[in-house]
């Protein structure tokens, strides 16, 4: 994997790979998540020589059923398809892992695309329920990770 760099970015640059990668049905300016301005979210950007690769944000938010105050949700996670499986998004997760801890996290959550699945588990997340539809976009599982 070619070196990278991780920076903090505003939620209106994750939204071209929101776009590109997660939901090509919607335009950019539809893909504004609930949350996203919020005072404890963050977004994250991965760059190689200056060319965004992978997005993801980390909101301060529990899981369904759950109050606790200490779950963060990871949302809206892309890395180009021309860039996935080098080691892109796993560093992307471990940094949002690593800001959630600093920040009082015990788990992390997020409605993963059944494709996806297998990514999360060789990151240590477990699914919680049934293989569920989300309309116009797919299947997915609710999975999840203490920290």
């Amino acid at each position: 994997m070619p070196p990278y760099e991780l920076r903090q970015i505003p939620a209106s640059e994750t939204r071209y790979l929101r776009h590109v990668v997660l939901r090509p049905h919607q335009r950019p300016e539809e893909l504004v998540y609930p949350g996203d301005d919020a005072a404890d979210t963050v977004h994250l950007g991965l760059y190689v020589e200056g060319q965004q690769l992978g997005v993801a944000s980390l909101y301060r938010e529990p899981r369904p059923g759950s109050q606790a105050p200490t779950e963060w949700r990871l949302r809206g996670m892309a890395v180009l398809v021309t860039e996935q499986g080098k080691g892109y998004g796993a560093a992307l997760l471990r940094a949002c892992m690593d800001h959630a801890v600093r920040h009082g996290g015990t788990q992390l959550w997020c409605n993963a695309r059944t494709t996806a699945s297998g990514f999360y588990r060789a990151l240590d997340f477990a699914v919680e329920g049934q293989e569920f539809e989300l309309p116009g976009i797919g299947p997915h599982y609710l999975m999840w990770r203490a920290l």
